[in-house]
């Protein structure tokens, strides 16, 4: 959830300042158009360095950091790295979008691994 809070507030702001140039929500124009458009584009930068750079070179995005998780592969116990933690990512997305069976799968799985955990071949452990 933190993970989310943080790329959800410059998409927030982009809409408020939106709202504050244009004045209206059904009215928006190419000012407020562009606010929106640079709420997406830092929302999404800030997505891909937390929750693939950041995560695929220690393990950790900020919410992962904060409570202590980590992501390891299952067999060396390595960092997974970023093209394997990008994939993880694009596949969790996927996954949990067409399927919400994938995020109630740990509860019942030996090593409560979700799909996209199980594909990367990762697991996520307490530090």
């Amino acid at each position: 959830m933190l993970d989310s809070l943080i790329v959800a507030i410059p998409m927030m702001i982009g809409y408020v300042v939106a709202l504050v140039l244009d004045g209206s929500e059904e009215q928006i124009g190419v000012g407020g158009g562009i606010a929106i458009g640079l709420g997406y584009l830092v929302t999404f930068g800030i997505w891909l360095w937390n929750r693939v750079i950041r995560q695929g070179r220690t393990g950790q995005s900020f919410g992962k950091k904060v409570t202590n998780l980590k992501i390891v592969h299952a067999e060396t116990g390595q960092l997974i790295g970023t093209g394997a933690t990008f994939g993880r990512e694009l596949l969790s997305i996927l996954f949990n979008n067409f399927c919400i069976l994938n995020v109630l799968w740990p509860l019942w799985d030996d090593k409560q691994q979700t799909w996209h955990d199980k594909v990367v071949k990762d697991i996520v452990i307490r530090t």
